[in-house]
């Protein structure tokens, strides 16, 4: 696949312009995937991917940020801070 999927960019770009529309990424996303095309092969990725999985979708890096933290998800891996001062 050398694009994002049908929907995607326009999803997610609509979610940037109309911010009240975000809350339906967590309550109701078949809404927005259905509103805006996206193919059903792609919604569990959507739903529950990580940012290496979006990104194997040609999805936009920004965009999967912001769909990463509208949705929940975390947006790089977490480590604790005493990880970085215990090897100096």
């Amino acid at each position: 696949m050398d694009t994002a999927p049908p929907g995607v960019h326009a999803m997610i770009e609509h979610l940037i312009a109309v911010p009240q529309d975000r809350a339906l990424i967590r309550t109701s996303p078949e809404t927005l995937f259905e509103r805006f095309g996206v193919p059903k092969d792609v919604w569990p990725v959507l739903r529950t991917g990580g940012r290496d999985d979006l990104a194997a979708l040609r999805i936009q890096g920004n965009l999967v940020i912001k769909w990463l933290i509208w949705s929940g998800r975390p947006t790089v891996a977490v480590f604790p801070i005493s990880y970085y001062f215990d090897r100096r």
